[in-house]
């Protein structure tokens, strides 16, 4: 078993949440503070922000400790955050508001600190993040969740285009199924870059790949993160699989011409289907 902590993360709707399932049914520790799709929100509170970009490499990494030494049930190990945490939580933010900025902060600061040596977290936008983590911190490992993006742009949940889409893609953008998919290309390029840079610490999972056959997908996970499981456990991803799957295949059901022939032909590159 890897003694470093594993990050999941993905664009918003890829399918991350049944990955976090697997990792807490395995024993991993992915938080207290979480939501119904298990996002560790105090990684909300210190990450997903815009200004997280412009955070000097000192202040980003004391961040980060921070977070590590939170989660690892040790915080005393490292300085007081609580000026930090009340600085992160007076501003409202895209879908967080003030108020539950502060229920973050106090999450944070109240509950009880106990010790976990193995531990991870799922945040669908720790990708914006994942390179700067993995340049500081050797054990940390990744897993990034993609789907067809195809799939993607035309998925409800467009919060990463409108907090992160002009970043990536250097341009002002219009939310909608155009952009969103120019966005989803421009996170897969990223990643392949990542994970040829650093090789062996990033593991992509394909969303479609695992709907079809959850045991391989399953297996891949266990042989990346090295924590051996029966065929009781692989047995259970596979049902959980079949409760709740997002919808596939919604790309057929629209013109084509709405999308740049750059990301289709880029889309088609990945192994998807375009007709």
């Amino acid at each position: 078993m890897l003694d470093g902590p594993i990050a999941i993360g993905g664009i918003g709707g890829s399918g991350t949440r049944v990955v976090a399932a697997f990792l807490q049914k395995m024993g991993r520790y992915i938080g207290t503070d979480l939501n119904e799709p298990l996002d560790n929100l105090w990684f909300t509170l210190l990450f997903k922000r815009q200004s997280i970009l412009l955070e000097s490499n000192h202040d980003f990494t004391a961040l980060c400790w921070q977070f590590w030494a939170r989660m690892a049930g040790t915080p005393s190990a490292v300085d007081d955050i609580s000026g930090r945490l009340a600085a992160l939580s007076t501003r409202a933010r895209p879908q967080h508001s003030i108020t539950w900025l502060q229920a973050r902060a106090r999450s944070w600061l109240e509950t009880e600190s106990i010790s976990q040596p193995i531990w991870g977290w799922k945040e669908p936008n720790t990708h914006i993040v994942i390179d700067r983590m993995l340049g500081f911190c050797d054990d940390l490992r990744y897993i990034h969740v993609v789907r067809n993006p195809l799939d993607m742009a035309l998925s409800k949940n467009q919060n990463q285009l409108v907090n992160w889409g002009a970043i990536l893609l250097d341009r002002p953008i219009e939310p909608g199924p155009r952009d969103s998919l120019s966005y989803a290309c421009a996170v897969a390029r990223r990643i392949d870059r990542l994970a040829a840079l650093h090789a062996g610490r990033i593991c992509l999972i394909d969303f479609d790949q695992l709907c079809r056959t959850p045991e391989l997908s399953a297996r891949q996970i266990v042989d990346f993160i090295g924590t051996p499981v029966d065929q009781e456990m692989l047995s259970w991803f596979s049902a959980l699989i079949g409760t709740g799957r997002p919808q596939i295949g919604r790309y057929r059901k629209v013109e084509h011409g709405i999308f740049t022939s750059d990301d289709l032909e880029f889309v088609e590159s990945l192994g998807y289907a375009i007709g």
